[in-house]
């Protein structure tokens, strides 16, 4: 699944019908059941639903290849509206089997270019291991909170204009769950041409701000994780 995601933002190497089935990858894998996400909820903030939400979609809004995303109402007082990310059950499990036998291939891979091409100097089981730790990362959503917020705040202090970094609920926040401020809108994919070209040099301007004074940017920038805001 995250080998289809990389290839769905590359018109450079793959036919336009290939990456349209392929952009189904980035929020519409098949989900898991919504019974089970509520359980997963529950254990990981300590008590009923209903202590933390008063309402939660009966089905999931986004399904990616690590989690789904439900809306749900805080129990705030204020029907303050969230987006809930749930981690998919046994995914560590799944993602560890997956590593291993990639890290066989690669290890079978590295044995061959050293014999038949010793020119070239890749590593890749080291690589391999690299990406193995991203991967690893990006299953710790406290992490992901942290880099959400910082990046919120970045953005803020640097006075980038026209664009939203949703707020992240900490306090709601675990392992295997991440809140944070809903947002309305559209996936940039399904934008208009002329409404893209309005906001590319917004988004140009924030990443590069992110990249060259902030040292701290937004790896993965695909259509899926951008929405045009209504």
């Amino acid at each position: 699944i995250k080998a289809g995601q990389m290839m769905s933002v590359r018109p450079d190497v793959l036919p336009q019908a290939t990456l349209d089935e392929l952009t189904k990858l980035q929020d519409s894998v098949v989900p898991f059941d919504t019974k089970v996400a509520v359980e997963q909820i529950e254990r990981e903030l300590g008590g009923p639903l209903g202590q933390f939400f008063t309402s939660i979609s009966e089905e999931p809004v986004a399904a990616a290849s690590l989690a789904q995303v439900y809306l749900a109402t805080l129990n705030d007082g204020n029907n303050t509206k969230v987006a809930v990310k749930v981690q998919r059950p046994s995914v560590l499990g799944t993602v560890s089997k997956d590593l291993y036998v990639l890290r066989r291939a690669a290890e079978v891979f590295q044995g061959l270019v050293e014999r038949f091409a010793p020119q070239q100097r890749t590593n890749y089981v080291a690589l391999l291991n690299e990406w193995a730790i991203g991967f690893y990362t990006e299953l710790d959503f406290t992490n992901e909170a942290r880099n959400q917020q910082r990046l919120r705040d970045i953005l803020l202090q640097k006075q980038i204009k026209g664009i939203v970094v949703p707020r992240v609920y900490e306090e709601l926040c675990t392992r295997r769950i991440l809140v944070s401020e809903w947002m309305e809108g559209k996936k940039l994919s399904e934008a208009q041409p002329e409404e893209i070209a309005r906001v590319t040099p917004i988004a140009q301007e924030a990443f590069l701000t992110q990249l060259f004074e902030a040292g701290f940017f937004h790896a993965d920038p695909h259509p899926g994780n951008i929405l045009l805001l209504n």
